[in-house]
């Protein structure tokens, strides 16, 4: 179904980088799932006051590249409609050092997420804990 739409789906994987780059320098519209750190690898970043991780690979991405991320969210309106919301592009120095600069990057997205959350919070479907106190033994 997404392949008729025109969608390629990479899915996490030793070439997932590769073939985002390509994507990216064919001037392909690449959408990232940047919301949670499936892989658990992440980078260290506060969202919503505590400390998760993110995944590295939109600011790997964007730093590789030159591309910027466009933070970007779709919310459902009562009414049937949807409206887009587009934050300011975070972009990455490729000069700047690796880590830093990674770290820096996908902190800067973890700030846009939160705006794009917090604008319609019944709508952030997050269905796995996220949070280290999500697995604490207190909350079961």
């Amino acid at each position: 179904l997404r392949r008729g739409y025109g969608i390629d789906v990479i899915p996490l994987g030793p070439d997932a980088m590769a073939r985002l780059v390509r994507a990216v320098t064919n001037r392909d519209i690449v959408c990232l799932l940047a919301d949670r750190d499936l892989a658990g690898s992440g980078i260290e970043v506060e969202l919503f006051g505590e400390t998760t991780t993110l995944p590295a690979g939109p600011a790997l991405l964007a730093r590789r590249t030159g591309a910027p991320l466009l933070p970007t969210a779709v919310y459902y309106r009562s009414d049937g409609h949807r409206i887009g919301l587009v934050l300011p592009p975070i972009t990455a120095d490729p000069t700047a050092r690796l880590r830093p600069e990674v770290a820096r990057v996908t902190q800067e997205l973890a700030r846009a997420l939160e705006r794009l959350i917090s604008a319609a919070p019944d709508q952030w479907h997050l269905l796995e804990p996220n949070w280290p106190s999500d697995r604490s033994p207190e909350r079961g």
